[in-house]
């Protein structure tokens, strides 16, 4: 199965992003199901059992914490656009560090460390060929609302012509150990 995991945002914030991506011209916005916040790609995996028992430590001794979400931009740049996706102000520091430890938990059973730097954020669409985001959403300090980070989720991430289909396997409470 393909998978990632992510922390998953409150239904009402969801909602509201994927009607600010759903406004955004031509943006294949992302269903409210389907937004979240990557904390590490996994790609192809046969089981997930092994990743979640890896991971169960990691989640429980790593806190909880506020995520800002503040800023629309277009990736790689607002010019010539793939895709938007909202900044990550306060809990970036700690979203990256849970990037981290995951990142150490998931080594030994073969995963290979991100080539790119972490940087917490949340995607709304993606366009199907580069695009400029229309400077009227492009705002580098729009403040989209915050959320406690509560649990790191395991998710199923099923290809369709439609988008993505992205199904929970597996969550696990962050701060238990505290």
């Amino acid at each position: 199965m393909r998978a990632f995991l992510a922390l998953a945002l409150p239904a009402a914030l969801r909602r509201e992003l994927a009607a600010l991506g759903a406004s955004i011209p031509s943006l294949r916005a992302l269903d409210a199901d389907a937004i979240h916040l990557t904390i590490r790609f996994l790609g192809e995996i046969e089981h997930h059992a092994p990743v979640v028992e890896a991971l169960e430590p990691v989640a429980a001794a790593h806190p909880r914490f506020e995520v800002e979400l503040k800023g629309v931009r277009g990736f790689p740049e607002s010019r010539r656009a793939g895709g938007v996706w909202i900044s990550v102000g306060d809990g970036q520091m700690q979203a990256g560090a849970l990037a981290v430890s995951v990142q150490q938990a998931l080594f030994p059973l073969g995963f290979s460390p991100d080539r790119r730097a972490f940087r917490a954020h949340v995607t709304l669409g993606r366009f199907r060929t580069s695009h400029r985001v229309p400077p009227e959403f492009v705002d580098h300090s729009r403040d989209l609302g915050r959320f406690t980070a509560e649990r790191l989720v395991l998710y199923r991430s099923i290809l369709t012509p439609e988008g993505a289909i992205h199904e929970p396997e597996a969550e696990l409470s962050l701060g238990r150990a505290t």
